[in-house]
């Protein structure tokens, strides 16, 4: 995925919470859990002491949805369907989504995230704003 893709903000966003979410369960398809135990071999080895690892939840076929663990809100989702405005949202399908996501949390990784300043990218200190992010989607797409 190009950066220029009006999803890339929220493929960044979805793989910094990935990356820094304590107790992050990720729900999907089957095929998903080993590539998240691979992701898990790879963050253990780039932060050797990090102690907790996202879990994997066997889930929705269609979609790719974060959680925190014993908690019901969904923090993301991938997938077609949209969720609620306070959920961050990337509309691909499962498979592509997730690509994306394991590819620029690798990248970050490689760069030192989430300890060193400004390698998550540009707007990355302040809140994450999911409207103007599912707007200029829109807007992107009605060009």
């Amino acid at each position: 995925m190009r950066i220029t893709d009006p999803r890339w903000p929220a493929v960044r966003e979805l793989a910094r919470s990935v990356l820094r979410t304590e107790d992050l369960v990720i729900h999907g398809p089957p095929w998903l859990e080993s590539v998240v135990h691979e992701m898990n071999i790879r963050l253990s080895d780039v932060q050797p002491s990090r102690i907790s690892f996202p879990a994997f939840q066997e889930g929705d076929e269609k979609s790719i949805t974060l959680h925190r663990k014993g908690e019901d809100a969904m923090l993301g989702k991938c997938g077609e369907d949209e969720p609620p405005s306070e959920v961050v949202w990337l509309p691909m399908e499962p498979e592509a989504g997730w690509a994306s996501i394991f590819s620029v949390a690798t990248d970050l990784l490689d760069a030192g995230y989430p300890g060193c300043l400004g390698c998550g990218g540009p707007h990355t200190e302040g809140a994450w704003d999911e409207l103007a992010s599912r707007k200029n989607m829109v807007e992107f797409s009605n060009l």
